[in-house]
């Protein structure tokens, strides 16, 4: 519940930001930044990225249960605060185009 508050905080201030220093049609730029870069976050602590040098040289990840479990925990609280920035972005697009 915490990581979705901050997500709806961050929403509000992206707006507030873009209203402070360009215009309000500009709104939905930096909402839509906030929630692609914590959702760029997720993938990457998701482990779901593995690059060609790891898995061609055999370095797949052989976590303990307990580095699993918060890659998971750090990976779902990233995607809840960026979702309701990309829903304000999305909002603001609609409406504002």
């Amino acid at each position: 519940m915490k990581h979705l508050t901050l997500g709806i905080v961050l929403a509000i201030a992206g707006v507030l930001f873009s209203i402070g220093f360009w215009e309000f049609s500009k709104a939905y730029l930096v909402t839509g930044a906030i929630g692609l870069l914590f959702i760029a976050v997720s993938i990457l602590m998701s482990g779901s990225l593995a690059g060609p040098h790891r898995m061609r040289a055999g370095f797949e990840a052989t976590d303990s249960p307990d580095e699993r479990r918060k890659r998971k925990r750090t990976s779902i609280g990233s995607v809840l605060i960026g979702l309701p920035n990309i829903m304000t972005a999305l909002l603001l697009y609609l409406f504002l185009k």
